[in-house]
This record gives C-alpha cells, structure tokens and sequence, in this order.
C-alpha cells in the first residue's frame, strides 16, 4: 500500500522542463526590461516626436523599444506561467508565440513575394518604395532617420528607395537637393555623400555627390555615385544570399516553435497533475 501512495503522490510534473521554460524565459525578461529602459530613456532625450509610420520604421530606438514591451510580456508568462505552474498564463504565452510566428511567416512571405513577383504587391496595393517617401522628404530634419538613412545608403551601396536602377534620383524630392531654381543651398542637385562611391584609400568628402542630380542617365554617374535604389538592393541581396537568409529565418523560427512545444508539453503535465490530486481527494 505505501508503495502504491509513493507513485501516486509522485509529481507528474517534470521539474527539468518546469525550470528550463522558466530560466529560458527569464533571460529574455532581463534583456527585455534593459531594452525598455534604455530606449526610453534615448527617446526621452531626443524629445522624440512621431507624426508618421515612417518614424517608427526608420528609428532603431522606437523598434527596440515596441520588441521590448512585447518580449518583455511575453517572457514575463512565460516564466511566472513556469514557475508557478499557471496554466492561463501558460497558455496565453502559447497564443501569443503563435501570433509572433503568424506575423514573422506573413512578413516572409511579402518579402519573397516583394523578390520574386512586384505584381502580386501592386494589385494588393502596396508600394513600398511610396512608403518610403517621407523618409526622401524629412531627410534633414529628424537625426535617426539622416543616420538610419545614410547607414543603409553605405552598407548596401544604392541611393534612394526605389526598385530600379534610377534611385537617386528620388533625391529630387527633398528640398534641399532638389535641382530648382529657388533652391540656392550648397546641395542644391546633389545627393547625400552616403551615396557616393568610395575606394580604397578615398577620404571622405561630405559634397562627393554634388551635380549628380544633373545628369539623366546613371550610367554616366557610375564612378560618383551607386545609382541603384536600396530596395532594388535588397531584392539584389536576397537574390544573392538566399542559403543565409533561410538560415536566418530558420534560426529566428525554430526556438519560438520550440518554446510552444515545451510550454504545451508542460501544460499537460500540469493537467495531468492536477487530476491526480483531485483523485487522491475524492478518495
């Protein structure tokens, strides 16, 4: 009879897979609570104002700062729902890695969709190069989106954000490089030096794009200025990386998945657990 009492009174809740959810997320709860408060504090400083979706897109404190707040709940069910063998919070954890996983899958297919057929975007009505204009206009007159801009601009060698090979001339559009003839600032016809093509052993030289907007064809600015617009870039980049961009994916998707399997596995035992103690009672 003692036995049979000591496999009964057994937890069926495996205290491995308890603590490893736990720890798991706990980590991601730290990260997430650092990143909360040092985007805050950078926003705050910044006297940072948001008038367009651009503003956040184009702004590494405003995205860290939204992936945060959502990791930061996301891990804080995760490792309470563990710790205390909550199984609402556990399943809401569950929920919510699903629709991070739905959302990230949904991005993936529009990107693929962006590099493989525009057509299909364009009769769901989305430009992306529109989206991007706003950016082209405020150039100068929000500092991360300048940084965010010229950052991009430099890593991937283009010039503006159209899909095509004419991408800088989408320069135009802002007011002060515009080719016009109320336009008498220094960088009137110029692009930003971000564009400019360095070589080795170059110094650096802030009006390198100067006239570049003058001229109508791209080819002639080949050795000035990397013509291409960045989205054109990036549909060059995925086209070229495709073994690592799925790897990317696969390393990004593979650990959420993982998690809800956990979380669910431990849910039963907690069930499972459950009904055993509701048994030994009725007893």
């Amino acid at each position: 009879m003692a036995p049979g009492r000591r496999v009964s009174d057994r937890s069926s809740v495996n205290p491995c897979l308890k603590y490893f959810i736990f720890l798991f997320n706990f980590v991601f709860l730290l990260v997430g609570v650092a990143t909360i408060g040092l985007t805050s504090w950078i926003i705050h400083e910044k006297n940072k104002k948001i008038t367009t979706f651009i503003d956040v897109v184009l702004d590494p404190s405003l995205l860290l700062l939204i992936s945060g707040v959502i990791g930061t709940i996301i891990a804080y069910l995760g490792a309470i729902g563990a710790l205390r063998e909550q199984q609402t919070m556990l399943t809401i954890y569950n929920h919510l890695v699903t629709l991070c996983i739905f959302i990230q899958v949904v991005g993936i297919v529009f990107v693929f969709l962006f590099y493989y057929d525009q057509s299909i975007l364009i009769s769901l009505k989305i430009y992306p190069d529109q989206a991007f204009n706003d950016a082209i206009l405020r150039y100068r007159d929000d500092p991360d989106q300048q940084d965010f801009i010229d950052g991009w601009q430099k890593d991937m060698d283009c010039c503006g954000f159209s899909d095509d090979d004419d991408g800088y001339k989408a320069w135009n559009k802002n007011m002060y490089f515009n080719c016009s003839v109320e336009n008498k600032s220094a960088e009137s016809c110029a692009v930003p030096w971000s564009c400019c093509v360095l070589k080795d052993g170059d110094r650096l030289n802030l009006l390198c794009g100067s006239g570049a907007l003058k001229q109508t064809s791209s080819s002639i600015l080949k050795d000035q200025i990397y013509t291409r617009g960045c989205l054109k870039a990036v549909r060059d980049w995925i086209g070229s990386n495709l073994f690592v961009f799925g790897c990317i994916i696969i390393g990004v998707l593979i650990p959420q998945m993982a998690s809800i399997c956990v979380a669910r596995n431990l849910n039963d035992q907690i069930s499972i657990q459950k009904s055993k103690w509701r048994y030994s009672h009725e007893r």
